[in-house]
């Protein structure tokens, strides 16, 4: 009778660390599918800005003017971030190169590169950019 019992509670607990051991390695699968691999590098020139995109096997291409000066850059897994003295670019691996215009006197304070997001923080505004879709969000916004 003792030996049944022992063996019943030894199969309920082999039972619970199956379904725990189960449940991790679920988690860790869901983990790695959010993973980006590095698909993207920026190549400065003088007159243009050259994304290496590694997951379509190309490379895109962004004329910067004479007058135009990078003044910050981050490269991401899927995205890079550049502020100019003019514009702030934003390049997507899914998308390519999207632009918004500095404002008069606009500075930037933060840049945050990672995966598909970008947040810029300026002493006027707080903008991300989302590297799945191409799209700037933006709000004003003061920093001292």
């Amino acid at each position: 009778m003792y030996k049944q019992n022992r063996t019943h509670i030894f199969s309920r607990r082999t039972s619970w660390v199956f379904i725990v051991t189960i449940a991790v390695a679920l988690c860790n699968a869901a983990h790695a599918q959010d993973v980006v691999p590095k698909q993207v590098h920026l190549i400065v020139e003088k007159n243009r800005l050259i994304a290496s995109n590694t997951r379509f096997s190309r490379f895109d291409e962004l004329k910067i003017k004479p007058q135009e000066k990078i003044v910050e850059e981050a490269e991401g897994n899927a995205v890079i971030i550049v502020v100019t003295n003019e514009r702030l670019l934003g390049y997507s691996v899914s998308i390519g190169w999207r632009t918004l215009s500095v404002i008069v006197d606009e500075k930037p304070k933060q840049l945050s590169v990672q995966d598909y997001a970008a947040l810029v923080l300026t002493n006027k505004r707080m903008l991300n950019f989302n590297g799945r879709t191409g799209k700037w969000g933006q709000q004003r916004h003061s920093i001292h």
